[in-house]
């Protein structure tokens, strides 16, 4: 009875949870099972209880991981190029914003200042952007980058490796 009680309280927990709940399932049976026999018992069904939820865990991962892989491998291989080229997209329009901010930017405000008291009026400062939402995603596209070159430099020359 205390076995089935804490084997379905154990597997109804979140993976993430499951060492807190270990200790917590042992220290129950410990203290609501008197007898040594029923307590060895009951610590046998929430062992057995565990290990099935963490095998059942590990099996769901490793699914997982194997689908994510081939969705992988066809956005690779297809020709489509909306899929393929997003990244160099965003990258481009990084660069862009990063461009404009820190170089016409300055200089439009800087020219149109200097128009402006040579014509007597006054120009409104171009926009400025919010780098720190850009920034991040440049960084990112540039950390993906350096992998790629790590990639070429230790030998993989294309994207997806070929069949063997």
């Amino acid at each position: 009875m205390a076995g089935g009680i804490i084997g379905s309280i154990i597997g109804a927990a979140l993976p993430g949870v499951l060492p807190s709940i270990t200790e917590t399932a042992k220290i129950l049976v410990e203290r609501l099972v008197p007898d040594p026999v029923a307590r060895a018992q009951a610590q046998k069904e929430v062992e057995e209880v565990i290990s099935a939820r963490e095998a059942a865990v590990a099996s769901v991962i490793i699914e997982q991981n194997k689908a994510q892989n081939e969705i992988n491998l066809a956005e690779a291989q297809g020709n489509d190029r909306f899929s393929s080229r997003w990244r160099p997209s965003v990258g481009w329009i990084c660069v862009a914003a990063l461009g404009y901010q820190y170089l016409f930017a300055p200089i439009f405000t800087w020219l149109g200042a200097m128009i402006g008291v040579a014509l007597g009026i006054a120009f409104p400062a171009p926009p400025t952007l919010i780098m720190t939402d850009i920034l991040p995603i440049l960084a990112a596209l540039l950390g993906l980058g350096a992998q790629r070159t790590y990639e070429r430099v230790s030998g993989v020359s294309t994207a997806v490796p070929a069949k063997r």
